[in-house]
Formats: C-alpha cells, sequence, structure tokens
C-alpha cells in the first residue's frame, strides 16, 4: 500500500481513537459529578438523619415535661403535700425553653410549624386546667378540686397532646423514610455508572491491547518489508555496473557502491566525507555547493541532469564519463545521487563506428556511383541498342543501384546528424527558387507515374539556409507527394512569406496519412504499412532527415492531413531580413564572434529582448569597442581569429573601464574552456547551438541587475567589517556587530544576501536564520564567514561556509557576488 492509500486509514484509526478517549473522557466526568453528588446526598441524609432524631427527642422532652407535670398536679390533689408539686414546677419551668427549641427545629417546615402551634395552644390549655385544680386544692376546696380532675377536661386536653406528639413523630419519620428512599436510588444510579465505567475500563483496556498488538504486528510486517526493501536496493546497487555515489549538498562523498570502489580503485572507507572532485573533474574544483562547481542551477536537478565530465582513477588515470545527477530530498535537506558511466569503450565503438562511416561513404559510394553511372549509360543507349529481355534487366539493375546510392546516402545523412556532423553552408537564399529547383530535379520522376506538379505565384522569400540541403527536404516532400497521388492528379507546391516566417507547402490528394501513422510519421524507417517499401519504395528515413534538416535551419516540418483526403506538408523558416536585428535601445551587447552567420543569429537573439548588438570579429577589435562603449554584456566565443576567448576576457576582467561588464561565453568547446578559465568571473556557459530560452533568461536577468545588491554583514569586529566594506564595493554593503542591530537592519530593509559571524555578543549566528526570509516568504542566501567551523548544512539558507582563518577576502568577495547574481536571478 502507498503512503497517500494509506493517509485514509492512518485518519480514519486516528479518529476512532478520538471517539473513544472522547466517550471515555466524558463518562470519567459523569461518574466524577455523580460520586461527588452520591457524596454530598450521603453527608444530608446522615444530617437529617441526626435533625430528625434531634426533633423527635425533643418532642419526646415536651411530652415527657407535661407528663411530670400533670404528675406533680394529681399527686398534690390528692395528697396536698407541697412536695408533689416540685416535679411541677420544674416541669413548667423548662417548658417554654423546650417549645422554642422544638419550634427553632421546624424553620422552614410549614406542616410541622402548624402542628407546633396546636401543640403550643393546647399545652397552654393543658397548664391553665392545671393551674385550676392546684388552685382549688390550695385554698382548700379539695372537693373542687377533685370534681375538676374528675371532669375529664383536662384528660381531654392531655390526650390532645398526645395525639399532635403522635403525630409529629410520625412525620418526622416519614420525612426521614423520604430521604432514605431518595439516598438508596442515587446510590443505585451511581452503582451503574461506576458498573458502567468499569466495564468501559475494561473495554479500553481491551482495545489498548488490541491496537498495541496490531501497532506491533503492523510495525513487524513495516520492518520486514523495510529490510527487504532495503535488501533490494543494497542488492541493485551492489550489483550494478554503474559507479553510484550520494553526495551531500557540497559535494562531500557520503556512500558509494563496490562498483564506484572498482571503477575509482578506492575503498568506500577511505571516500566518506571527502569531496567529490576526488572522483570526478568538475568545471570548477574550488569553493561553493556541487552545482554551483558544476556549473548548474539549483533546480536543474528536479528533472535528472546528464553530463559528460572526466573521471579520475586512484592511479592517476582519466577517463572519459556520462554523469547522472538526480535529487535525493532526505530529512535533512536535498541531497545528491549521481550515477556514474565509464564510456571509455562508448568512445571506441563510436571511434570504430566513425571508421566504418567513413568507409562507407568513400569505398561503396564511389563503386556503386561506377556501377549507377554505367548502368545509367546503357539504359540510355550509349553502348548501342539492347536486346528487349536485356534492356530490361539492365533497367532493373539500374533502378535498384541508384535506390541503393540513395539508401546509403540517407543512412550517412542519419549518421552525422546524430553526431552532429552534418555542415551547414548557410547563405542567403529565396525559397521560392529552392521550390522551384525541387520542382524541376523531381518532375521526371512525377512524369513517370503520371502526376503534375505546380508552383504557385507569390513575392519572394528570403532565407539563410544551405541551399542543396533544403533542395534535399523539398525533393523528398515532393517525391512522396507524387509516389502517394493517384495518376493524372496533382501535387502543388506555395511558397507564401509571412509575418517572421517563410512556409513552403507541399499539397497532394492522395489517401491522406492513417491516424495511427501520424505519431509515428517523422521517425526513423517510419512506414505506414509494411507493404509500402515494396510497392512505393523508399527507406522511411526521408522524413526523419528532413525534419531534423529544418531545426538546424531555425525552422521546423509539419503536416495536416485527413485521412482519405490528402496531405499537406509545411516547411517553416525564419525570414531573413535585415530589420530582425534592430533591438528597443533599452541598451547594448557586445558579441565577440569571427563567424557571421553565428554572430546574426546572436544579435536576433538578443534584439527580441530589446537590446542593439555590436558584432566584433577578433578579440582585438572586442576589447577596442568595450573600452569605448558601455555595453550591458559581452557574448564571448573562445575561439578566435588573434587570440582564445579566455584571454580576451582575463584582459576586460583586469581593465577598471569593462571589469563590471557581465561576460557570458558561448562556444563549441565550453568544457575546456571551463578549465582554464575556472577563476575566471564568467556569468554563465552556453554550448553551441545556444538554448535560446537559456540566453533570453539570462539578458532578462540583466534588466533586473541595473541597481547594487544590497548585502547585510554581521560580525562583532569592526576591522573586518571594514575590510570587507573596502573589498565589496561592488555591492551596497550594511555592518552591524550584534544580533539586536541586525534584527533591527532586517527591519528597515531586506538584504539580497546576508554574511554571518557566529560567535557575536548577544548570541549565536545561527540564531538569526528563521528570521531570513524576504517579503515573499523566500529565504534570503546565507555566507557564514566565522572563525569557528560550521556545517554547511545547518540551514537550507546556507549556500557557502568560509573559514576566515582558511579563506581570503579576495575568495569572499568571489562568492558574495556569485551568490548576489543567483539570488537576483542573474545566470
Amino acid at each position: 500500500m502507498t503512503p497517500v492509500a494509506r493517509q485514509p486509514e492512518k485518519r480514519r484509526y486516528q479518529l476512532v481513537v478520538s471517539l473513544v478517549a472522547a466517550i471515555f473522557g466524558v463518562l470519567l466526568v459523569l461518574t466524577g459529578v455523580e460520586l461527588r453528588r452520591e457524596f454530598a446526598s450521603a453527608g444530608a441524609l446522615r444530617a437529617a438523619v441526626e435533625r430528625s432524631y434531634n426533633t423527635r427527642l425533643q418532642i419526646q422532652s415536651v411530652f415527657s415535661l407535661m407528663q411530670d407535670a400533670e404528675t406533680g398536679q394529681r399527686g398534690y390533689i390528692i395528697t396536698g403535700n407541697p412536695r408533689f408539686l416540685e416535679p411541677y414546677d420544674h416541669a413548667l419551668d423548662r417548658l417554654d425553653s423546650q417549645m422554642t427549641a422544638l419550634g427553632n427545629l421546624y424553620l422552614g417546615n410549614a406542616e410541622q410549624t402548624g402542628n407546633a402551634r396546636n401543640l403550643s395552644r393546647q399545652i397552654a390549655r393543658k397548664r391553665e386546667i392545671m393551674q385550676r385544680t392546684i388552685s382549688l386544692r390550695q385554698v382548700g376546696d379539695a372537693a373542687a378540686a377533685s370534681a375538676l380532675v374528675s371532669s375529664g377536661e383536662g384528660k381531654a386536653a392531655m390526650d390532645e397532646i398526645r395525639r399532635l406528639v403522635d403525630l409529629m413523630t410520625q412525620q418526622e419519620a416519614n420525612h426521614l423514610a423520604q430521604l432514605s428512599d431518595k439516598a438508596r436510588f442515587r446510590t443505585a444510579r451511581t452503582e451503574i455508572l461506576v458498573v458502567a465505567l468499569f466495564l468501559a475500563l475494561v473495554l479500553t483496556a481491551a482495545g489498548t491491547a488490541f491496537l498495541v498488538w496490531r501497532y506491533l504486528a503492523t510495525r513487524g510486517v513495516l520492518l520486514e518489508r523495510l529490510q527487504a526493501a532495503a535488501a533490494r536496493h543494497a542488492a541493485t546497487l551492489d550489483s550494478a555496473f554503474d559507479a553510484i555515489i550520494t553526495l551531500n549538498p557540497s559535494g562531500s562523498i557520503e556512500t558509494l557502491n563496490p562498483a564506484a570502489e572498482r571503477m575509482f580503485g578506492w575503498r568506500a572507507e577511505e571516500l566518506i566525507r571527502r569531496d567529490v572532485s576526488l572522483l570526478i573533474d568538475l568545471a570548477n574544483n574550488g569553493e561553493g555547493s556541487f552545482l554551483d562547481r558544476l556549473g548548474a542551477s539549483q533546480g536543474a536537478l528536479a528533472a535528472g541532469l546528464l553530463r559528460e565530465l572526466n573521471g579520475k582513477r586512484r592511479d592517476g588515470e582519466t577517463f572519459a564519463a556520462d554523469v547522472a545527477l538526480g535529487a535525493m530530498d532526505l530529512p535533512t535537506g536535498r541531497h545528491v545521487v549521481a550515477v556514474v558511466r565509464d564510456i571509455t569503450e562508448r568512445r571506441r565503438v563510436a571511434e570504430m563506428k566513425d571508421a566504418f562511416v567513413s568507409t562507407v561513404s568513400h569505398e561503396l559510394r564511389t563503386p556503386l556511383t561506377s556501377i549507377a553511372g554505367s548502368l545509367g549509360l546503357l539504359v540510355a543507349g550509349a553502348g548501342g541498342e539492347l536486346p528487349d529481355k536485356a534492356a530490361r534487366l539492365i533497367g532493373i539493375a539500374h533502378s535498384n543501384s541508384q535506390r541503393l546510392v540513395r539508401l546509403i546516402n540517407d543512412i550517412l545523412d542519419v549518421e552525422k546528424l546524430a553526431s552532429g556532423k552534418l555542415v551547414m553552408a548557410m547563405s542567403s537564399l529565396d525559397l521560392r527558387e529552392i521550390a522551384a529547383r525541387s520542382i524541376e530535379g523531381v518532375r521526371g520522376y512525377a512524369d513517370q507515374l503520371g502526376v503534375i506538379l505546380t508552383l504557385a505565384q507569390g513575392d519572394a522569400a528570403p532565407v539563410r539556409g544551405d541551399a542543396d540541403r533544403l533542395i534535399q527536404v523539398v525533393t523528398n516532400l515532393l517525391s512522396n507527394a507524387a509516389k502517394f497521388s493517384p495518376a493524372g492528379g496533382e501535387v502543388a507546391v506555395t511558397v507564401n512569406p509571412e509575418a517572421r516566417i517563410a512556409r513552403l507547402s507541399v499539397i497532394d490528394h492522395g489517401p491522406g496519412i492513417p491516424d495511427a501513422f501520424r505519431a509515428r510519421i517523422f521517425s526513423k524507417f517510419a512506414q505506414a504499412d509494411s507493404t509500402d517499401t515494396r510497392a512505393k519504395g523508399g527507406t522511411g528515413l526521408g522524413l526523419a532527415i528532413a525534419r531534423e534538416i529544418a531545426e538546424l535551419h531555425g525552422g521546423r516540418l509539419w503536416f495536416e492531413s485527413a485521412e482519405g483526403d490528402g496531405a499537406t506538408f509545411h516547411l517553416d523558416l525564419p525570414l531573413d531580413l535585415p530589420d530582425l536585428a534592430v533591438g528597443r535601445g533599452v541598451g547594448r551587447i557586445l558579441i565577440c564572434e569571427d563567424d557571421p552567420d553565428a554572430a546574426r543569429v546572436l544579435a536576433e537573439m538578443v534584439a527580441q529582448e530589446g537590446y542593439d548588438a555590436d558584432v566584433a570579429a577578433t578579440a582585438r577589435e572586442a576589447l577596442t569597442m568595450a573600452r569605448a562603449g558601455r555595453y550591458a554584456l559581452g557574448l564571448v566565443d573562445l575561439h578566435l581569429p588573434d587570440a582564445d576567448g579566455v584571454s580576451l576576457i582575463r584582459a576586460l576582467k583586469a581593465d577598471e573601464d569593462t571589469r563590471a561588464m557581465p561576460v557570458i561565453v558561448v562556444s563549441g568547446d565550453v568544457a575546456r574552456g571551463r578549465v582554464r578559465g575556472r577563476s575566471l568571473e564568467v556569468a554563465d556557459w552556453m554550448e553551441k547551438p545556444v538554448d535560446l530560452s537559456r540566453l533570453r533568461l539570462a539578458v532578462q536577468a540583466l534588466a533586473r541587475a541595473d541597481t547594487k545588491p544590497f548585502v547585510l554583514h554581521v560580525d562583532d569586529d569592526r576591522d573586518i567589517l571594514e575590510v570587507t566594506r573596502q573589498a565589496l564595493s561592488s555591492v551596497e554593503l550594511r555592518g552591524v556587530e550584534s544580533l539586536a542591530e541586525a534584527r533591527d537592519a532586517l527591519r528597515d530593509r531586506r538584504p539580497d544576501l546576508v554574511i554571518l559571524d557566529l560567535g557575536l555578543p548577544d548570541g549565536h549566528g545561527l540564531d538569526l536564520l528563521p528570521e531570513l526570509t524576504d517579503e515573499d516568504g523566500r529565504t534570503i542566501p546565507v555566507v557564514i564567514y566565522s572563525a569557528q567551523d560550521a556545517d554547511h548544512q545547518a540551514a537550507p539558507a546556507v549556500q557557502a561556509v568560509l573559514t576566515k582563518s582558511r579563506m581570503s577576502l579576495t575568495q569572499l568577495a568571489r562568492t558574495v557576488r556569485r551568490m548576489t547574481r543567483s539570488s537576483r536571478g542573474r545566470p
């Protein structure tokens, strides 16, 4: 399963875990709340029980006092002995306070408060009756007192008191029972919650155990897969015949496979952390990142990079090598994978092939020309009239000898095109004249097929090109059109000059091009049908060669066709007009090129960006023009009649008047020039033929380079700040002595580059790296220039690490100039 496919499953797993955790948390919270309520309820119940006990005790105390008073009253009535009044008096003394206490216990309870008032009234009534009887007995009227007691009025009052006491006691008991029932219900609910929580804990523990088991099982499977993948990769690397080397961004070797050990003669442990220039001869084996020394842009690795370089064995032997470079993105940054292939044998085979082509060119074409010519003479009757049978046989031999000559010529052309050895004799031409000459050359063949060739009238179409090669292209288009046209059909040719191109069109009315064949019509040995070679003749190389020739002229060959309704092939070439190289006056560019055609092409290229061009054919002339005028850029060829381009560039850089002019080398031998000119400040090295888009980017970068780049230098040594300012006169430099001052400077203006010391009075220099971004969020490049050693990979922003004791100010200045050009879009 791919990482992308695993993402939804991972999200589902995280969602389930989060949901379970949330439910478990809710259960814990609910249980905690319920337990707290249970503890509060238990406390309230204990308080209610205690209050109920005290209330009933108080009721009984009041009732006991009434009984004591009644007993003392009756004893006194019967005996007349005052001692029996003691419990009576004692009970009455305490009765008021006990009734008050009982009333306080019933505060907030309306029903019991009402009962207490009734009880108080009955007690007052009973007291009044008892007092009357005692008063009668005290005055000596025992009979009247006894009669009052016997009347039952006191008993009725006492019975009512007893009823009220029982009622109040029962209500208190009922209230306590209700509280107990509520407490039992709450306890039962709490028990359910606790049980549910316990079950949830059990399920959670079981789920956790399952997830842990699954994680361990999955981890085991992934580890097995990882180990298997690592074993496969290791086996692949170990069994590869090509050397495979991994590098960090600075070019230090990290790993290499056994093939690399065999190829270069070093053991792997001897090369770890050593610079790759020990094995491969780079354009610049000095300072800077690996890609900078290779002369490639930082984004070149995205689509892969292939270079032909020289490898170096341990014994000093050098060999030609193809080096394929790719990006390897790791958590520590972007590293480089280099695949090195020894092409010594391929070079030898190429030399053998060149020798074979030379042999074919001379040893086969020479006798074939004699054979075909002799047969042609016999067919034409130079040897006298031949018998019909002999004439027929000689005609067949003549036709096939010409076919063989065409085949050999096509094969040789394909080889020359592939090796870049097809020489073009460029001159000013009229494409209409090329069309007319081609028609005359094919007319005999068309007449044999019964096909009419016509050329439409029109204006002249001036182009620059090789007349013979353009005739070869048009002849191929005409012969194909005639070959596939019906007898009596017409092949029409038109030549039309348009805005910036001249277009030659060949129109036929044949069967058209099948849809299935269109994608490969310009491929080598392509035939629309397997029977075409026998039925129509041809090698299937003509259109492939024609397209290559068209592209070498800066044009293109294309077609339009509807199956069953003929085909139209178009040859588009750039118009050769005098005003094509006129710029818009935004600046001037000096072109030092001894080939007039190449100089004209370069002038037209820079004119498209609005620049005027001055052309110098010699180094002396270029140096004189550069000193006399102000140029935005110089384009220099390395091979000049009076000197080499490297010497010219050195002279330009040594002269104070021309030192600031950027220089781009445009040459067919860039690799050798890089070796000789590695110390020169060259903006770019471009191989001929020039890539128009790359040159356009270089010229566009000049428009953004009118102002000096702004560099922030952070160093606590004022002498270093001053001498660096003197060395970097070509940039706008601001020096600060601490991190605090650096942060203030960043708030004022964002620099193009930062030169950073590590040991600062208020912190470490690397602490500033997270803040080094421009207004668009892009990382500002950093050069660490410090007495302390630092890792180049400290952060992506660090482009170079220079140690003060080992690097001169000249090297610092060169590094800063190179990096400011890169940060401002310069090549």
